[in-house]
């Protein structure tokens, strides 16, 4: 072979790999959190909606930090906590009142801080996470939904042990090795390797999304709505992976319900970039299958497999 044919090949091969690395090359992002963070429930629609629309392009995993471990950090530890947790208490469902009507998602606001102040301690839920992921961990992600679910929208106290242990068991598990789990040393050092990359990345906001392409890097620290997501793609990986709308079709709809089997109405309403008509409208048709049915929770509804 002519050397400038040898010389034509070779190009013509780095080419090819340079195509094929490229397509190959994934966004990776760590999804700073904790189980009774309101503002990771508020974004679990752009979530969601983000890991459809990119899908093999992405590489997700969950972070366990922790919120709050004593409840003496925002109440303190004097004569006066009973009034400081009372005048947060007032505080805290003023404000999340006004923004679940903003984020739409699934809230019971009046059962939500009806408990004690150690009720909203984060450590033992974040523990019952870490627990779940020991047990199995192709459970840890849908866990951790489902407490933020009772917390949230069905106003379910799951500080005790037990009561863990018992929305467990709607998994397909061995419960009692989740208990065992649950009661171990080794649980707190699951946690404590979250913790610890929590403080490595500065992630001190949750959420934070960490998102990596190559050796680039973005922090995307704290509530963003999808078009924030947009913009950190695009400035990530240079315009190479666009985050895009997706594209309505019935199939689509039930592929989204039955991937996550339990989404909320305003899962779909972001996910498809719906108008309030337009949900009501796709949501009756849905129904109408007799495959599927709505939930009604708190302000709003979830849509499940029936």
């Amino acid at each position: 072979m002519p050397c400038w044919e040898k010389g034509q090949a070779f190009v013509t091969f780095i080419c090819i790999w340079w195509y094929h690395a490229g397509m190959e090359k994934k966004i990776e992002i760590l999804h700073f959190t904790d189980p009774l963070c309101f503002w990771c429930y508020a974004m679990e629609p752009e979530i969601r909606k983000m890991r459809v629309v990119l899908e093999d392009q992405l590489d997700y995993r969950i972070v366990m930090g922790v919120l709050s471990s004593d409840v003496s950090e925002f109440i303190g530890n004097d004569p006066e906590s009973e009034l400081r947790y009372e005048f947060f208490r007032m505080t805290m469902v003023d404000h999340l009142t006004q923004a679940a009507k903003v984020i739409g998602m699934p809230f019971a606001t009046e059962s939500l801080f009806s408990g004690k102040p150690q009720d909203m301690v984060s450590l033992p839920l974040c523990l019952a996470y870490c627990a779940m992921k020991m047990t199995d961990e192709n459970y840890a992600e849908a866990y951790l939904r489902r407490m933020r679910e009772c917390v949230f929208a069905e106003g379910r106290n799951l500080s005790r042990a037990d009561d863990q242990v018992q929305l467990a068991s709607e998994f397909p598990i061995d419960i009692e090795q989740f208990r065992g789990n649950l009661e171990s040393d080794a649980v707190m050092n699951v946690l404590q390797d979250g913790v610890d990359e929590c403080q490595r990345y500065s992630a001190t906001m949750f959420p934070s999304l960490l998102m990596s392409y190559g050796e680039s890097r973005v922090m995307v620290a704290g509530y963003a709505g999808y078009d924030g997501l947009k913009q950190a793609v695009g400035q990530l990986t240079d315009g190479v992976i666009t985050l895009s709308e997706a594209e309505y079709s019935f199939g689509a709809l039930e592929a989204f319900v039955q991937r996550f089997g339990k989404v909320a109405a305003r899962e779909v309403q972001v996910m498809f970039s719906f108008t309030d008509d337009q949900l009501s409208n796709a949501v009756m048709d849905l129904v109408s299958t007799g495959r599927y049915t709505t939930q009604s929770c708190g302000s709003s509804y979830f849509i499940v497999p029936a």
